[in-house]
């Protein structure tokens, strides 16, 4: 197609150095939605599971490391963000208080994105009005396991 056609036409003639950065670009947006959708199954999955907010929790911990050497401050913050979502989720309500009021001046500064305001809020909401959800006693139990069987 004619479409084709132009994008082998522009690509052949850039430098080599302009190519790589385009293809690093791109292999780092694919990298970030993989890992943005791995993370939101493990977060679905976080309230029930103690392992699955483990997952999220490692997910995004690639997610933020990623987004720092990319250096770009919105994504890092939006990655904190999703770090302090699984510590709730883990019980750490005191950490995740933490993180959440860290990001605060980067979502201030970012507040023209909608997407991370929206984070934000919906971060701060969950804060307030969920207590922690996984039990360590609760997971024993669903395991069949009860600290009378450790002799």
């Amino acid at each position: 197609s004619l479409y084709r056609a132009t994008v082998k036409a522009v690509v052949s003639t850039q430098s080599t150095g302009i190519s790589f950065l385009q293809n690093h670009h791109l292999a780092t947006s694919e990298l970030l939605a993989w890992l943005s959708t791995l993370g939101g199954g493990w977060s679905a999955l976080g309230d029930a599971s103690e392992f699955a907010a483990v997952q999220c929790l490692r997910v995004s911990g690639q997610q933020l490391a990623l987004a720092t050497k990319l250096d770009y401050p919105e994504l890092v913050a939006t990655c904190w963000l999703y770090v302090a979502l699984s510590l709730m989720q883990l019980g750490k309500r005191r950490t995740a208080r933490k993180l959440i009021l860290s990001q605060y001046k980067t979502v201030a500064q970012y507040q023209h994105r909608r997407q991370l305001a929206s984070l934000y809020r919906a971060t701060v909401f969950k804060y307030r009005n969920s207590s922690p959800v996984i039990d360590t006693r609760d997971v024993t139990i669903i395991c069949g396991e009860s600290s009378n069987d450790a002799d």
